[in-house]
C-alpha cells in the first residue's frame, strides 16, 4: 500500500526523470540541426539521430502518464 510519502517520492523521482528525457529530445534535435543531409552518411547519421529522437519522446510521454497516474492516486489518498 502506497502512503502520501511514498506516492510523493515517486513523483519527485519522475519530475526529474522528465527533465532528463526531454534534455535528451533536446540533444537528439541539436544534433539533427547540425548534421548535414550531403552523403549517405550524413543521411543515415540523421536517420539514427531522429529514431533515438523519436525513442525519447515516448519515455516522455510514458513518464507524463505515470506522472498523471500517481497524482490521481495521491488526491485519492488525499480525500480520504
Amino acid at each position: 500500500m502506497e502512503s502520501k510519502e511514498s506516492i510523493q517520492a515517486r513523483l519527485n523521482v519522475l519530475s526529474k526523470a522528465l527533465i532528463s528525457e526531454e534534455n535528451s529530445v533536446q540533444y537528439y534535435e541539436g544534433l539533427l540541426g547540425k548534421t548535414p543531409e550531403n552523403t549517405e552518411g550524413d543521411l543515415g547519421t540523421r536517420r539514427m539521430y531522429e529514431d533515438l529522437r523519436d525513442e525519447e519522446k515516448k519515455h516522455v510521454a510514458t513518464i507524463r502518464s505515470l506522472i498523471g497516474y500517481w497524482k490521481v492516486q495521491l488526491r485519492q489518498l488525499e480525500g480520504s
